[in-house]
């Protein structure tokens, strides 16, 4: 049996998008960095013959030279693994590129841009050929693989890409077609950070997603995947969890609570300590909130910043108005004539069934209110 570790999308030297404090800013960025290692430690416990990294290693305009040169150095304790890379967008092949930098060991094989290359060899009793093509620029819109078709079918075939599973892109748009008169038994992708495996037309197709969260959108498990053959077209693979930290997307309703302190108890009332003190959390607040209550966001996220590695949080809610005092025939205020015109607008839209619209025309009376009320606007994506 054949073992194969596929990983993408490291993305090492990349400035994060998390709201971290700079000591946590350091240790995330360290983290990040060395999924590699934690990868290739994997890699000696599997015994695995394999390593496949399809692109985005590092950041052509962020990452150390020194890390590179680790990189190199880490292949090395490996011999017997074969390393192929196929360089992807964010770490193309440029002139100036740091794969240009290093010696690496002779069991990596980095693919350029040159045409699909392949490389021929025998693992475990099994014959396979390994089919790359790395970046040479930041864009990529042509269709690279319409005529590839691999060289022979009694092989274990491999095609190692960093690109966009979709007919039109600008990041080497990939088409079913493509992969299922290629011959080829697994794709190997990199690009769409979301762990993915797909089987079109008999072939597997893998996107490993990012080993480590890299933003507030990388929710849930992130990780690698572990490849097993018995034969030229007896693949499976298994997606293994690998990332320190996870981002956890929750909502809190507030509809009913009445004090700040009320708020703050529901926060931390998410996940456990453990989970809150690892993680990083993109909490959504809904509902309907006391107006009377005073909800300084940023100074939320800094009292709670030795309860959460990260925190954002998202204002999904609306304060709770009340509304009838208003819309009263004898109340002629510059609010009640304020919500009466919108709301009159709002009955003519759902008339017409125009669901969006009536959505912003209530965004747009509650940030009304609170710009008269409250004196500042808090912007928010829905309201309920």
């Amino acid at each position: 049996m054949l073992k194969i570790v596929h990983t993408a999308d490291v993305h090492a030297g990349r400035p994060l998008c998390f709201e971290l404090e700079e000591e946590r800013r350091y240790i995330r960025r360290r983290e990040v960095e060395t999924a590699l290692w934690r990868i290739v430690d994997f890699v000696k416990e599997e015994n695995a013959q394999i390593l496949l990294i399809a692109g985005d290693v590092f950041e052509h305009l962020y990452a150390r030279p020194s890390w590179v040169k680790d990189l190199a150095l880490l292949f090395s304790t490996i011999p017997e693994t074969r390393v192929f890379i196929a360089p992807g967008n964010h770490d193309p092949l440029l002139p100036d590129s740091l794969y240009f930098s290093v010696d690496w060991p002779d069991n990596v094989t980095i693919f350029d841009s040159a045409g699909i290359g392949r490389v021929s060899f025998e693992a475990n009793g099994i014959e396979v050929d390994v089919y790359g093509l790395g970046w040479a620029a930041f864009v990529q819109r042509d269709p690279l693989l319409s005529s590839f078709r691999v060289a022979r079918r009694d092989r274990l075939n491999i095609v190692l890409l960093h690109g966009d599973l979709a007919d039109q892109s600008v990041y080497l748009p990939i088409k079913q077609e493509h992969i299922a008169s290629s011959g080829a038994a697994y794709f190997a992708l990199g690009h769409i950070h979301v762990p993915m495996a797909r089987n079109i037309a008999g072939t597997t197709v893998v996107y490993p997603g990012c080993p480590e969260p890299l933003d507030f959108g990388d929710e849930g498990q992130r990780g690698i995947y572990l490849v097993t053959c018995t034969g030229p077209s007896e693949v499976s693979a298994e997606f293994v969890p690998m990332a320190v930290r996870t981002v956890r997307a929750v909502q809190v309703d507030l509809t009913g609570l009445d004090t700040g302190e009320q708020v703050r108890n529901a926060i931390l009332a998410v996940g456990s300590p453990e989970d809150r003190r690892r993680d990083m959390w993109k909490i959504t607040l809904r509902g309907r909130l006391n107006p009377e209550i005073e909800l300084d966001l940023p100074g939320l996220r800094h009292e709670f910043a030795d309860e959460f590695f990260s925190l954002r949080l998202e204002p999904e809610f609306v304060l709770d108005y009340d509304l009838d005092p208003l819309l009263a025939p004898e109340n002629q205020s510059l609010e009640a004539r304020f919500v009466k015109k919108l709301m009159e607008l709002k009955r003519r839209l759902q008339q017409t069934g125009d669901a969006q619209e009536v959505d912003i025309i209530e965004r747009a009376m509650y940030y009304g209110l609170d710009a008269l009320r409250q004196g500042e606007i808090i912007t928010r994506r829905r309201l309920d």
